[in-house]
C-alpha cells in the first residue's frame, strides 16, 4: 500500500482545495464518493494506506472512519476523533477532564415515555438557573454552522425553548444541552490544530466577527467576517489551545481539527468593532456573493480571482484597523473553548485571511504516514 485516498460525499471548494494541492506537491488522491460508508470494501481501499475523510455530514464521517479502520487504514480523523467531536457533551467533557477552560455547561436526557413534560421542563429550567443563570445558550448536541442556536434571555424564553425541543432530532438526539452566555468583545476564534506523528502544533486561526451586537453567533457560514489571528503571539492562549489538542487526539498519532474559542472580556463597549465591521461587509458580500454565483463551476476557474477580491478586502483601512484592534483585545482577556470539528471549512475564509492554506498539512500528514 503506498497511495491516499480522499473520501467525501459531496465535492465543496474546500476538496477542491485539497486536490489541487496535493497534485501540486506530488500527490494524486484517489477520488472515493459515498452517501453510504458502512457500505466501503476492501477493494474500494485495495492500494490505499491513509485516507482524508471530508465527508461533510456528521453522520457519514463518523460511520467512514469506523469503517476505514476496520479496513485497517489510517484515517485522518480517526474515528476517536471523529467521535469526540461530533458531540459536543462529549467535547465538553473531555475538555474538562484534562483542565481546558470551557463554558459551565448542563446537559439533560429528554423526558423518558410516561414521564410529565411540564414536570421535565421546569426540573431542567430549576437547574439551569441555579447552574448557569440567564442569559444562556441553547444548542443542538450534534449540530453545525450555527443551525438551532439560541439565546435565551429569562424563565419564559427558556420555557418556550424548551417545550419546542423536548423530543430527538437529527441534529439533537439525546436532550437538551444548555451553556453559559459568554459576553464576547464582538468574535470568537476559530483554531486549526494538528498532530502529525511526534510533533504538533497550532497551524493557524481567525477570528470570526459579528456583524451587529445583536447577532450573537459568529459563524462564517452566517456572515461572520473572517480576520487573521497570530495566536502564536499570544502563549497563554496557545497553551490553553494545545492542552485542548492534546485532550482531542489522546493516543492518536495523527490528526487535524478545528477548535471554537470564545474570548471572554467583561464590562466593555464594542461598538467600534461594529462600526469598522460596517467599513468591511460590503467587500465581503461581494466575495460570499461571487463564490454563490460560481458554485457550479470548475473551483480552478475561478479561484485566482476570489483571491484577488480577497487579497482587497485586506487592504481596507477599516480592515486593517479592524485587526489591530483584535490583537488588542486578545491580550487582555480569557478564553473558553466549545467545540471541536473534524470536518471545517478552509478554502474561502481561513486560508484567505490568514495566508495559510490547511490543505498543505492534510498532505504534509498524509506523506508522513506514506513514508512508514
Amino acid at each position: 500500500m503506498s497511495n491516499a485516498a480522499l473520501l467525501y460525499d459531496r465535492l465543496t471548494i474546500d476538496e477542491a482545495e485539497l486536490l489541487i494541492t496535493a497534485s501540486r506537491r506530488g500527490l494524486e488522491f484517489k477520488r472515493i464518493f459515498t452517501k453510504n460508508p458502512s457500505s466501503l470494501t476492501a477493494e474500494d481501499v485495495e492500494d490505499i494506506k491513509v485516507v482524508v475523510n471530508r465527508c461533510e455530514s456528521k453522520h457519514r464521517a463518523l460511520e467512514a472512519a469506523r469503517r476505514i479502520e476496520e479496513l485497517g487504514r489510517v484515517v485522518i480523523n480517526p474515528y476517536r476523533v471523529e467521535s469526540l467531536c461530533s458531540d459536543k457533551i462529549k467535547t465538553i467533557r473531555v475538555l474538562e477532564e484534562k483542565g481546558v477552560k470551557v463554558p459551565r455547561s448542563l446537559f439533560r436526557s429528554f423526558p423518558r415515555d410516561g414521564y410529565d413534560l411540564e414536570d421535565w421542563i421546569m426540573e431542567v429550567v430549576e437547574e439551569a438557573e441555579s447552574k448557569l443563570g440567564y442569559p444562556l445558550v441553547f444548542k443542538p448536541t450534534h449540530g453545525s454552522w450555527g443551525r438551532g442556536v439560541l439565546k435565551v434571555g429569562n424563565r419564559e424564553n427558556l420555557v418556550e425553548v424548551l417545550s419546542r425541543n423536548s423530543k430527538p432530532t437529527q441534529i439533537n438526539p439525546e436532550g437538551v444541552f444548555l451553556q453559559e452566555y459568554i459576553e464576547k468583545p464582538g468574535f470568537d476564534l476559530r483554531v486549526l490544530v494538528y498532530k502529525e506523528g511526534s510533533s504538533s502544533g497550532l497551524l493557524c486561526c481567525i477570528a470570526r466577527v459579528s456583524r451587529s451586537p445583536e447577532e450573537f453567533r459568529t459563524n462564517t457560514h452566517l456572515g461572520g467576517l473572517p480576520v487573521g489571528v497570530d495566536l502564536d503571539s499570544y502563549p497563554r492562549h496557545r497553551v490553553e489551545v494545545m492542552r485542548a489538542l492534546d485532550a482531542m487526539m489522546g493516543y492518536e498519532d495523527y490528526g487535524i481539527v478545528a477548535l471554537d474559542a470564545m474570548p471572554s472580556i467583561e464590562g466593555g463597549n464594542w461598538s467600534s468593532i461594529y462600526r469598522l465591521v460596517a467599513g468591511c461587509i460590503s467587500v465581503y458580500d461581494e466575495i460570499r456573493r461571487f463564490v454563490h454565483e460560481n458554485r457550479f463551476r470548475r473551483y480552478v476557474n475561478w479561484k485566482n480571482e476570489m483571491e484577488e477580491m480577497f487579497r482587497k478586502l485586506k487592504e481596507l483601512d477599516a480592515y486593517k484597523k479592524l485587526s489591530r484592534f483584535i490583537y488588542e483585545l486578545l491580550g487582555s482577556c480569557d478564553l473558553k473553548i466549545h467545540e471541536a470539528n473534524s470536518r471545517f471549512d478552509y478554502a474561502l475564509n481561513t486560508r484567505n485571511a490568514t495566508g495559510i492554506n490547511p490543505a498543505d498539512k492534510y498532505v504534509d500528514i498524509c506523506f508522513k504516514i506514506l513514508e512508514q
